[in-house]
């Protein structure tokens, strides 16, 4: 029994040092690529366009790989499903209330969109929410985290991706309507990934183990990762950050304020309905609902032809905020 125990801890210590090392990995990739974005952009005169490109590459070669092989292995246990569930209704809700938010920034209609994703769209993966979870309340919290987004990821994908497609249609064709056949975009390929890696999972279909192996999940989320904030530091301007002031207040009310808000009404509705979710899924939700916005929001809005440089204002503003602010916040109320 006491060998089991050490078996047990020696395993979860290894689970929580991996967690750090990729942890501290990310941080080094974020910094790293908007570090060597922005010189390749202000000091060695990289044309900030490649940023579309770039974004681009990283949805076509490398998003649909990640969600395949994360999705396919996550174990889905019925104990948690309010986990995602809350998520997807989160996320929904809070898209709901940017919307009159947004329509009183007066902005136009690109920038308008542009602020719906970064309101709408929350980083809840390794450098943002799952993170944070990790570092307060353990490796269990971290798995909770992973199935927090079980839902969102599709949904995400699902309702944004149609809308912008429209939406990028209708710059040419003022009375275009979506179709099905718009489906077939190369840009949504990450769809059917989730829907294969789904079927995958749900089937019990085991995954080669040279993917575990070869960390081969990792390399294609550092690779993306470090192209994606690369890109972003393509079009990281100092001068501009001064154009989006009052921006970065309305963002951090509705990511730091309206978000956690509507997470606390939801966790109350779960009571008086007789649904009593656990302390730590309950705290999981609270963090996953302070999360920045996301760097998806950033891709989108450059692969759709958005404000994308404004989009990497409030990414970059957006992040620093939770990292410097919200995040010692969280650590002095749960310790």
């Amino acid at each position: 029994m006491f060998l089991a125990d050490n078996s047990i801890l020696a395993t979860a210590e290894a689970v929580g040092n991996m967690a750090t090392i990729r942890l501290v990995s990310m941080f080094i990739v974020l910094t790293g690529g908007l570090f060597l974005g922005y010189l390749a952009s202000n000091k060695f005169g990289m044309p900030e366009n490649y940023a579309k490109k770039i974004m681009t590459v990283v949805l076509l070669f490398l998003n649909w790989p990640i969600a395949l092989f994360v999705i396919w292995t996550l174990k889905l246990e019925l104990e948690f499903i309010w986990l995602p569930v809350t998520g997807v209704v989160l996320m929904l809700c809070v898209t709901s209330f940017s919307v009159p938010i947004a329509m009183m920034l007066k902005l136009d209609k690109k920038s308008m969109i542009t602020f719906l994703l970064a309101s709408s769209l929350s980083n809840l993966g390794y450098t943002g929410g799952a993170f944070v979870c990790y570092a307060l309340f353990g490796s269990k919290a971290l798995a909770m985290a992973n199935i927090y987004i079980v839902l969102w990821l599709p949904t995400a994908y699902f309702i944004f991706f149609p809308l912008l497609k429209l939406i990028e249609l209708r710059q040419y064709e003022p009375q275009s309507r979506f179709k099905m056949s718009h489906i077939f975009d190369l840009r949504y390929i990450v769809l059917p990934a989730i829907l294969v890696a789904l079927i995958l999972n749900i089937s019990g279909i085991k995954q080669p183990g040279f993917i575990r192996d070869f960390h081969i999940v990792d390399f294609f989320i550092y690779t993306a990762s470090t192209l994606s904030f690369f890109a972003i530091g393509l079009r990281v301007k100092p001068s501009r950050f001064k154009n989006y002031i009052n921006l970065y207040f309305s963002l951090a009310a509705v990511k730091f304020i309206v978000t956690p808000l509507v997470a606390f009404l939801i966790i109350y509705i779960f009571g008086i309905t007789g649904y009593r979710l656990n302390e730590l899924v309950r705290n999981v939700i609270i963090v996953m609902a302070v999360t920045p916005s996301a760097v998806i929001m950033v891709m989108m809005s450059n692969v759709f032809d958005l404000d994308s440089k404004m989009a990497s204002a409030l990414w970059v503003v957006n992040t620093a905020v939770f990292a410097l602010v919200v995040v010692p916040i969280l650590f002095f109320i749960f310790n």
